[in-house]
């Protein structure tokens, strides 16, 4: 058997050229209507991208793809639901037709709510964090990854979490979801290689977003659970996440844009040689 030379443009080749990393590049994103998702598909549209918005509420995909446009960027709202492959096959065939066949994938849609104990956890909740965070990895691959193996190009990353590392209390869907990413990218990454089509992902420590910050979307049931089997009883929510924080090396949160950057880097091709690893970016977790 052969071996072929890498044939991608070096970064050093496009700043010759003028050209921003992304320039001629279509990327898809899930997830895009807020918090990390959002920040990735700005961050790869001021670097060039055309950039497909997936999520399950228009208007604020249309937010941010105003946004975008009004940077002189390229985007386009495509309500679907990561639970559903048809709508994602059929993004990632309209993306086709509007900008050219997806070459960059990031999957950032996640869900985080009615995370207890196991001793608590109810089927439904579970089943749907698998779903979302897991199996909405796999739909969004599925539909992307034939045609970036057959034009040999293409870049996928997936945004797990520091959950995916290591066990957390009253996290047993949210990180046994996040473990199944990880060990998706190892797979996958071998699959791909061959067709010079490289996966990784990024772990993202506690991130300062909307969802840390409205205790309803994520805390609640995870705070019940924890005050009921960890304590004390008086333990809130917001001292629970400064806690875990002030025990990162930085003692501090992570930006979103932290992990958009990286996300973009590894999408890159400063990153050719990359593929198969889980990258954190978590301020020194312990």
């Amino acid at each position: 058997m052969g071996f072929q030379a890498v044939s991608s443009e070096s970064t050093e080749d496009r700043r010759a050229a003028g050209r921003t990393p992304f320039e001629g590049r279509v990327a898809i994103v899930t997830g895009a209507g807020s918090g990390i998702g959002r920040e990735i598909a700005e961050t790869l549209a001021a670097q060039g991208a055309a950039v497909g918005l997936v999520g399950r509420t228009l208007d604020r995909l249309q937010e941010v793809e105003k946004a975008i446009s009004e940077r002189g960027g390229s985007a386009a709202s495509h309500q679907a639901d990561v639970t559903d492959i048809d709508s994602l096959h059929d993004v990632v065939h309209e993306l086709g037709a509007e900008f050219g066949p997806v070459d960059l994938a990031v999957n950032s849609a996640v869900s985080g709510a009615g995370q207890k104990f196991l001793c608590d956890q109810d089927e439904e909740s579970w089943l749907d964090t698998i779903d979302t965070n897991l199996n909405g990895a796999f739909r969004l691959c599925r539909a992307v990854v034939p045609t970036m193996m057959e034009r040999r190009r293409g870049s996928i990353v997936l945004v797990s979490s520091v959950a995916g590392k290591r066990g957390v209390p009253a996290n047993t869907a949210y990180s046994a979801s996040k473990f199944g990413l990880n060990g998706l990218i190892k797979s996958l990454a071998i699959e791909l290689g061959p067709s010079d089509v490289r996966v990784n992902a990024v772990c993202p420590g506690l991130t300062n977003t909307q969802m840390l910050h409205n205790e309803d979307l994520y805390g609640r049931d995870f705070m019940d659970s924890i005050r009921t089997h960890f304590g004390p009883p008086d333990l809130t929510w917001p001292r629970f996440w400064k806690s875990a924080v002030r025990n990162t090396d930085l003692q501090r949160l992570i930006e979103p844009e932290e992990v958009a950057d990286l996300t973009a880097f590894l999408l890159s091709d400063a990153a050719r040689s990359i593929t198969g690893e889980s990258m954190s970016v978590d301020g020194g977790s312990p």
